[in-house]
């Protein structure tokens, strides 16, 4: 067994249901993570510095998660989708929700980890870029904020 196990629907409900009401979570479809994706990565390291996991979402989860956090209205997260950018409220938020998803990775009994911290994909160093595609586990889901939309969130261990 990895030192960083991967979560299942059920813990990724509990958790981010602790943050967002009306959450459902099921398997999804692959998240797209090539350069000219829109979608935004949180690099998590363990305590020595080496990157050992992964979690990504795409434009949808992310403008959902940033506005649903500091319950913007619903059109915002639309709106920010539609232009394909996220304001600097929500990419704190994201950065904030990418930071709790630390606990999808962690287990009582599983090496210290932090998020070190997130970029979009487009704007991952070359290097950063190759040890996300050589991860050996991945899980995707689909996660539907009520009132706010549904997108894709990725956990990836090394």
């Amino acid at each position: 067994m990895s030192a960083y196990p991967l979560p299942d629907a059920a813990h990724v409900k509990d958790l981010l249901g602790m943050l967002f009401d009306g959450l459902t979570v099921k398997p999804g479809t692959k998240l797209d993570l090539s350069p000219k994706a829109l979608s935004y990565v949180g690099l998590y390291a363990s305590d020595d510095g080496q990157l050992a996991a992964f979690c990504g979402c795409d434009l949808a989860f992310a403008t959902s998660s940033g506005a649903a956090l500091s319950m913007l209205p619903p059109t915002a997260a639309k709106e920010a989708a539609k232009e394909r950018q996220l304001t600097p409220v929500m990419l704190a938020n994201l950065h904030e929700v990418m930071n709790i998803c630390t606990r999808l990775i962690l287990r009582d009994d599983s090496p210290h980890l932090k998020l070190r911290e997130i970029c979009a994909i487009g704007a991952l160093p070359a290097t950063v870029a190759a040890a996300l595609g050589a991860a050996k586990r991945r899980i995707d889901f689909e996660v539907t904020i009520a009132k706010y939309g549904n997108g894709v969130l990725a956990v990836l261990c090394v």
